[in-house]
């Protein structure tokens, strides 16, 4: 652990290790990065733990944090079979002692799980006996096997961090009573670089809209429970009723659905939206994503299962663009109802393009919203708080 001055007190900054499960950047993999990005380096030491190299090594690199390759590690998944699950099995005593050995090299001080999918910090915190804090950034409702073994594991943390409610009632008992070592703190955003301003004309025909029409969007990666289809035919009932607007998909498939990507597409065509909708891809990476925010009109999450948190509105509602999102989840905790976007029924086409097209209807009610939705992220939701709520989690753990 940190070296310690002969009063006994910590010489220097506590080292943390966080445990990630992929390389690739994502939801969880941008908060993991505005996390450390955060951190107080005269206090906390970041070291991540990958499973290889990949684009998040970069920004964890440009962020000023350590990267550690243990190829190891994998992340758990009930999509690939009993047969992938057995493997996971057989090699995590393999991988829990990598990332022991690792801790002790480092002087590790604390062991910071991110993400539920990620079994090893339980291993590795009780063999070196660290404190462990587990990030919970998911609702696991793929697997019931796999939700009754994360659930059972993470009593063994010192802190489970839950970034909602919505994920919080994961850890609540048969009368509705919170585990007492968990917490919740929201993700955050970086509202200097996300912040309301005028739309780039590139960017806006990029997405496909170069004239002066509405531009409505959502961003996601085109997993099935996102709801991208429903999104596709509400743009289908919206295309008559408001000739001008085009509507933007933005983001790619997925490893194990790209059959579901090249279906949205087939969609998008029966319904009769070539020229209408454009599909990107994984053109933007999050370097681009603050001008794709500022050149749409609405933000639409139109997800079929609930949301764990729903960082996509956040980026948008810190850009002053107003949302809609499906009633359920995370965006019911992140959206005020009517005053910073619209919240529907999951599955409704029809309810969703009639909450779009009441905003396209009332710009000045949607420019009061983009406002709304910029001051309450600025008060609730800044990436500082966050990151200083985890300094005070760190601080309670290593009596600092």
């Amino acid at each position: 652990m940190t070296r310690r001055s002969r009063d006994g007190r910590p010489d220097g900054p506590r080292s943390i290790l966080y445990l990630h499960t992929t390389s690739e950047v994502g939801g969880s993999d941008v908060s993991l990065v505005r996390l450390v990005e955060g951190l107080d380096r005269s206090r906390f030491r970041p070291i991540v733990a990958l499973p290889s190299d990949g684009p998040l090594v970069a920004r964890l690199e440009a962020a000023g944090c350590a990267v550690a390759i243990v190829p190891r590690m994998t992340k758990l998944t009930s999509r690939r079979g009993y047969g992938y699950l057995a493997r996971f099995a057989l090699n995590y005593p393999l991988a829990v002692g990598a990332l022991a050995r690792l801790v002790r090299r480092e002087r590790v001080d604390l062991v910071h799980t991110n993400t539920i999918h990620n079994l090893y910090g339980v291993g590795v915190a009780l063999i070196t006996r660290r404190p462990h804090v587990w990030h919970v950034r998911e609702i696991v409702w793929q697997s019931g096997l796999v939700r009754r073994l994360e659930r059972r594991l993470a009593r063994f943390a010192d802190r489970v961090v839950v970034t909602s409610d919505a994920v919080g009632a994961m850890f609540r008992d048969a009368a509705g009573a919170l585990a007492p070592n968990v917490r919740t703190v929201p993700n955050g955003v970086d509202v200097a670089a996300f912040h309301p301003g005028d739309p780039d004309p590139r960017v806006r025909g990029d997405l496909g809209q170069p004239g002066a029409g509405p531009l409505v969007g959502v961003v996601c990666r085109l997993d099935a429970w996102k709801g991208v289809d429903v999104f596709l035919e509400a743009a289908a009932l919206l295309r008559d009723l408001v000739p001008s607007a085009r509507f933007a998909v933005v983001g790619g498939a997925i490893a194990g659905q790209e059959d579901h990507a090249r279906d949205l597409e087939r969609l998008a065509a029966r319904l009769g939206l070539d020229g209408v909708v454009r599909f990107t891809g994984w053109r933007y990476g999050p370097a681009d994503m603050p001008e794709v925010y500022r050149a749409l009109d609405v933000l639409v999450l139109p997800s079929r299962q609930p949301e764990p948190f729903g960082l996509v509105l956040l980026e948008a509602m810190a850009s002053g663009v107003p949302v809609v999102a499906t009633d359920q989840g995370g965006p019911r905790e992140i959206c005020v109802a009517d005053e910073t976007g619209l919240l529907v029924p999951p599955g409704d086409a029809a309810a969703l393009a009639g909450a779009v097209r009441s905003l396209l209807d009332d710009p000045g009610r949607a420019r009061e919203m983009g406002r709304a939705g910029r001051r309450r992220v600025e008060a609730l939701y800044d990436q500082r708080l966050t990151a200083q709520r985890l300094a005070a989690l760190y601080a309670e753990l290593l009596d600092v």
